[in-house]
């Protein structure tokens, strides 16, 4: 099955009348126009009916809505009905899209939204830890921090103080973690995880900068301990 098709297969009637809609997007080729598109303006192709428009926001997005609602979710199969749905949802609201804002944060609001209510559905509110973050970060190949210059000294990272930076993220509080996951594993502005979590640019630096120095006194106190 295409990818596409694969991620588009609905999972419940409602998903069935808006995937029914998009089934045909498969057939369209990715043209030059669609390339070279911003994310805006392929939604407001998709909501005058070029239905090609959602085929090139699912290629260019689907890996990273799949890795994002997997760091919620904590299970692949969850995590792609989560992506599906995500994408569903983004064709159902093409209308009422407003073109102002930015495309990216937008749909990841969608997919966190969805993550944490199947999570509260389950009853397994709860962040995946860093070590697992570790684990996908090299599978996938990419650096666990990539230099931000609010990042945690560069020193955390190796020995002993790279299990104390592990064991004081693991530690923090649900919404603590859910920054610290989003600017550094999801390589978020602070104003794209404002978009997501619906605060402002200005909170989000400065619950970063608190967190952070939170996790030099838990890194020191877990050195200490050990």
């Amino acid at each position: 099955m295409p990818a596409t098709a694969a991620l588009l297969k609905p999972q419940s009637h409602a998903a069935a009348l808006s995937a029914r809609r998009v089934r045909g997007i498969e057939g369209h080729p990715m043209t030059a126009e669609l390339q070279s598109s911003t994310d805006e303006s392929l939604m407001e192709l998709l909501a005058s009916g070029r239905q090609d428009a959602l085929a090139s926001l699912v290629r260019r997005y689907q890996n990273d809505v799949f890795r994002f609602c997997l760091h919620y979710v904590k299970d692949a199969e969850v995590a792609k009905e989560m992506s599906q749905e995500t994408f569903i949802r983004v064709y159902t609201a093409r209308e009422r899209f407003d073109v102002s804002r930015r495309f990216k944060p937008w749909m990841l609001c969608i997919a966190r939204n969805l993550c944490l209510n199947e999570l509260k559905r389950r009853k397994m509110v709860h962040m995946e830890t860093l070590e697992e973050y570790v684990s996908t970060a090299r599978e996938d190949g990419n650096e666990l921090l990539k230099s931000p210059s609010d990042a945690p000294d560069e020193q955390l990272m190796t020995g002993e103080r790279h299990s104390a930076l592990m064991a004081a993220i693991d530690r923090l509080p649900e919404d603590q973690s859910e920054v610290i996951k989003l600017r550094y594993f999801d390589q978020l502005s602070a104003r794209e995880i404002a978009e997501i979590v619906d605060s402002t640019e200005g909170a989000i630096r400065t619950r970063l900068h608190r967190i952070l120095k939170q996790l030099r006194v838990l890194c020191a106190d877990f050195i200490e301990e050990v």
